[in-house]
């Protein structure tokens, strides 16, 4: 089975590299690719140490990274490009003084949006800025009853609803132009591409918008995508097959992956999502080859 979707604790996953590679192996994952966003850490920590002590399938390098497009918040998956090409855009671009600014400004911006909108919260809210803003907000937004009534259930209920709404909704109440602090979706897919690898749209059903199709529509007539990630833990069979015969139709390349955070989310296991994914390696097999690390 592949997994071309993992986080370790470079980003925002509870495993170490070894202890994802080892519970792939584990699991029987055959080609594995942890997608950290925005780093490629893991790969650098690899050159330290015996994989094959740890992981005895295929790897292909590959990360997350953030986007901005059509003024909305999203990301694309990289495979198989040269880190060198890579990792200084990646350094730059999130240097850790920037990124704690930046974090800064969103937080408060959005603190003072709730204090515009009447949405009740702590005064003085401590925020941490090595955290992300919007889970600070969130977990102090629903502390408050009386602040129900701005949100539904939905968005109450569930963060990733609620963050996915702050990025990809301008009707959302608390949404925020995460453009102004994210690289563009061409930009990103220029980098990837120029440094020989693969651009993949992201769980493009987990996002927040109103029609999914005709974003991907305009990914593939702006050409910033190779493939779509078909194959995704939350995707239902009929997104899946919708997904299938797009690519098909369209020429695109299919990926798999499940998302995988370790404890942050233990119930998403790796290789095989909520327990039914298991996506087989020929899938994959017409276009990953070149890119095997």
């Amino acid at each position: 089975m592949i997994d071309l979707h993992t986080h370790t604790t470079y980003s925002d996953g509870t495993f170490n590299v070894k202890e994802l590679l080892k519970e792939a192996d584990k699991t029987g994952v055959t080609i594995l690719s942890i997608t950290d966003h925005d780093k490629v850490d893991a790969y650098i920590e690899m050159r330290k140490f015996n994989i094959r002590d740890y992981y005895s399938g295929k790897l292909v390098i590959g990360a997350e990274f953030s986007i901005a497009y059509e003024g909305k918040r999203m990301e694309l998956l990289g495979y198989g490009f040269d880190i060198e090409k890579v990792k200084p855009w990646l350094e730059k671009m999130y240097d850790k003084k920037k990124l704690i600014n930046e974090n800064i400004i969103e937080f408060n911006e959005i603190y003072d949006i709730c204090l515009e909108k009447g949405i009740k919260v702590t005064k003085g809210l401590k925020y941490n800025p090595e955290d992300y803003a919007v889970d600070t907000i969130y977990y102090d937004i629903i502390k408050y009853e009386e602040n129900k009534k701005f949100f539904t259930e939905e968005e109450w209920n569930k963060i990733d609803v609620f963050w996915r709404k702050c990025s990809n909704n301008k009707d959302f109440i608390l949404y925020w132009d995460f453009t102004k602090r994210t690289p563009s979706a061409k930009e990103v897919s220029d980098l990837i591409r120029k440094a020989g690898g693969k651009v993949f749209i992201a769980h493009i059903f987990k996002y927040q918008i109103d029609n999914h199709i005709a974003m991907l529509d305009s990914l593939l007539k702006d050409n910033i995508i190779d493939g779509v990630e078909v194959y995704y833990s939350l995707f239902s069979e009929k997104q899946i097959k919708y997904l299938e015969q797009y690519c098909k139709e369209n020429n695109l390349l299919m990926s798999a992956g499940t998302d995988f955070h370790g404890l942050k989310k233990p119930e998403r296991k790796i290789g095989i999502g909520y327990g039914n994914m298991n996506v087989k390696e020929d899938i994959v097999e017409n276009w990953i080859k070149n890119l095997l690390l």
